[in-house]
């Protein structure tokens, strides 16, 4: 029988998890044609495949025949060996049950993010107490960015509950000698490492971990190497059997630092002025994250959480380029964030004396939460938007009008959003690829662009059906075509 404490805590613990929940279920059943549709529709892609070819985890499946890296090599088998496709491992099951929608691939990142919360509060309560932990976990819950990012159709909302369980779980066993939460910590690096190679950066705070329980002591205790042999071994073995398929692959090298990016300006102006403070953090959010660093004293239970800090801005400084291209790839930054956020709240009230001055501390910091929350949504409310319906259209049409082994071009400038929606494989860009495309077996075209190519086959082949805002072309029955 659970005790009134413990009913309390339980009773806690699903408020959390709702208030994670309900703001993310907002316009949850769109179509994968929002913000950052390019990468939500290749996972995506996968997912479907399970249920179109069969269930092959260890080769993993989108809907284009064109490499993903700077090679344009051939990818007859249209490979896409990212990260291990857990996230669609995960989604494959309802698939199944209830046939394909994205609803239930969002449901998923959705349910996921929010056990994200719990854990976030668990381990922050082990730490540093239950009132740190709750508001921790409440802006985990409110920040705008998470409830965007927290309903994707990537496999990132499942990296951070990984990463975050790690450290929990790794904090049991520090505290509570628990070598079955250790061993379940490997388990949870290790699904990390295969969910985002990135996870390498935990490390650090893992490593203080067990510093802090071992000190010195940790050279030659054996836990620490079984703990890292036990998480990286399936990581290795994963990147050895995708690097055996190169035209699958993603090209990762300008992720570094193309256009020697680090340090510069715009580096430093892209994460911390665009990304921290004004769509992450949303300025409210972002000053308390601030001041919680500056009013951090230097101590083992904040040391604990200033090497999980120094542990992003490695991945951020490692990973230059890509954080400042993409504003999803800061996402492992909100946790930690939030955890400083809370310290900050606990800080400003600690330095209140008297009633008027407390309530003048209290109103002060409810101003910059509704801040955060007004601004974070003013920024990221484009973000469910989709901007170009008529991909969704012509999608459809696609999908009706042509046989099911089809093989449709879908000129999209790479992006495998437009060729996702028509529901077929085949390729992601037009221009003169067209005549090889249709050396390689392609059967159709749809163009959402009337332009001088898309003019030139429509002049020479059988239009199917047009509207004002797409065309879709039979490219087996054309006159002469030049090639």
């Amino acid at each position: 029988m659970y005790t009134l404490r413990q009913r309390g805590e339980l009773i806690l613990l699903m408020g959390l998890f709702l208030l994670s929940f309900f703001p993310k279920t907002y316009r949850i059943d769109e179509p994968v044609a929002d913000w950052h549709s390019w990468r939500q529709a290749d996972t995506a892609a996968v997912t479907r495949n399970f249920i179109k070819e069969g269930f092959t985890p260890l080769f993993p499946k989108f809907d284009s025949y064109y490499a993903l890296n700077e090679t344009g090599a051939p990818n007859p088998n249209r490979y896409f060996f990212a990260e291990f496709p857990l996230y669609n491992s995960i989604t494959y099951p309802l698939y199944r049950m209830f046939g394909v929608h994205e609803l239930y691939a969002r449901l998923i990142s959705i349910v996921v993010s929010s056990l994200t919360t719990l854990v976030l509060y668990l381990l922050v309560k082990k730490r540093s107490g239950m009132g740190m932990a709750l508001l921790a976990a409440i802006f985990y819950a409110i920040l705008p960015y998470n409830w965007f990012y927290g309903r994707v159709i990537l496999a990132d909302p499942l990296y951070i509950l990984f990463s975050v369980t790690t450290l929990y779980l790794v904090t049991v066993w520090n505290k509570d000698s628990s070598k079955i939460a250790l061993f379940a910590g490997s388990i949870a690096w290790s699904l990390a490492l295969l969910t985002k190679p990135y996870a390498l950066v935990l490390a650090l705070p893992i490593a203080y971990l067990f510093y802090e329980r071992l000190k010195f002591r940790m050279v030659t205790n054996p836990l620490p190497y079984l703990f890292a042999v036990l998480a990286l071994v399936p990581f290795f073995l994963w990147r050895y059997h995708i690097n055996q398929y190169p035209e699958g692959m993603f090209g990762t090298t300008w992720l570094y630092n193309q256009g020697n990016i680090r340090f510069t300006g715009a580096y430093f102006r892209w994460l911390i002025f665009d990304r921290m403070n004004r769509l992450i953090f949303a300025t409210g959010g972002f000053i308390l994250f601030v001041l919680g660093i500056a009013a951090t004293k230097i101590k083992q239970e904040s040391l604990f959480y200033l090497t999980w800090l120094a542990a992003i801005a490695v991945y951020f400084v490692i990973i230059a380029k890509g954080n400042v291209t993409h504003d999803y790839y800061q996402m492992p930054l909100v946790p930690v964030g939030c955890i400083f956020m809370a310290s900050a709240v606990l800080f400003l009230v600690k330095q209140a004396h008297g009633l008027l001055q407390k309530m003048w501390v209290v109103g002060i910091t409810l101003t910059l939460i509704m801040i955060t929350v007004a601004f974070g949504w003013y920024e990221i409310r484009g973000y469910f938007n989709i901007n170009h319906p008529e991909i969704v259209d012509a999608g459809r049409a696609v999908d009706e009008l042509t046989p099911k082994d089809a093989k449709v071009i879908a000129p999209y400038e790479f992006d495998s959003a437009f060729l996702y929606q028509t529901n077929r494989y085949g390729w992601t860009i037009g221009g003169d690829k067209i005549p090889e495309f249709i050396k390689q077996g392609a059967t159709y075209l749809v163009s959402v662009n009337f332009d001088d190519t898309t003019n030139y086959w429509k002049s020479r082949c059988e239009t199917v059906a047009q509207t004002q805002t797409w065309i879709l072309i039979d490219l087996t029955r054309c006159s002469s075509v030049e090639s």
